[in-house]
């Protein structure tokens, strides 16, 4: 059987555009994503870039890709972040050491170049991402191995050594506050209010319904009744299948 590579592009077009499209907002999470994406804006704003978005790394080891967690245009998603997680970003993840230096890119096309990238003496250069635009990939992880990038770009982008560190130390705290949210999307799984995981996350540490309800000023009966709906959610058979498929779905630690 022959091996698939980033060139054949995705093996199913359907996963392929779940990928591209980008976060789901539901009434769970709208106040998470809008938060998250106020600060992307902010973060992007400081370096002067024209385009920003974050970025999860697919679970397929064997064929590395990207899934857009949300972009510039967001609610929407861009024609950029399409090609991003398209066979082109494919490629380019092929590419990549395993390494959280910052990378950064000049533009392909025509003559122009970032003028500040000289002045960054972080991280290294790549082939790039975004052909038509200058562009910084920083690598960004959470817990439970997952991983991702936040990229900046844009021709008039301004960034030092200095820059880079802060807007890096940032992207850890956006990318932590979605990336569960939208690799669960990805592997189909009902999302789950606060509160639905802290009960899993608790029962996973061993507590007891009795313990669960006590710490978090519930009823025997509410506490319960949580971890049915998460169970039921991860189409699980028991608690502890429950707290399994959460731990490998990177929804609880």
């Amino acid at each position: 059987m022959k091996q698939r590579t980033a060139q054949d592009g995705p093996a199913n077009p359907a996963k392929a555009r779940a990928a591209a499209d980008g976060l789901d907002v539901t009434q769970e999470n709208v106040a998470t994503v809008l938060e998250t994406v106020r600060k992307a804006r902010r973060l992007a704003a400081s370096a002067a870039a024209s385009f920003y978005g974050l970025y999860v790394e697919t679970r397929d080891r064997r064929i590395p890709g990207l899934a857009t967690a949300f972009d510039r245009e967001f609610p929407r998603t861009s024609d950029l972040s399409r090609a991003i997680c398209g066979p082109a970003g494919m490629a380019w993840m092929a590419t990549r050491a395993e390494t959280l230096a910052p990378a950064w890119w000049y533009c392909e096309t025509g003559a122009q170049q970032c003028p500040a990238f000289p002045l960054v003496s972080l991280g290294h250069k790549v082939p790039a991402l975004t052909p038509d635009l200058p562009g910084l990939a920083l690598p960004v992880f959470a817990d439970g191995g997952i991983g991702g990038f936040f990229i900046l770009a844009g021709r008039d982008m301004a960034v030092d050594d200095g820059i880079v560190c802060d807007l890096h130390i940032r992207a850890f705290s956006l990318f932590r506050s979605v990336a569960r949210l939208r690799l669960s999307q990805l592997d189909g799984t009902p999302p789950m209010s606060k509160r639905e995981i802290e009960c899993l996350t608790m029962t996973a540490e061993g507590k007891t319904s009795e313990d669960i309800a006590a710490a978090l000023g519930l009823s025997v009966h509410t506490a319960n009744q949580y971890l049915a709906t998460t169970t039921h959610k991860l189409n699980a058979m028991s608690r502890t299948h429950a707290v399994a498929k959460a731990l490998r779905l990177g929804l609880i630690e």
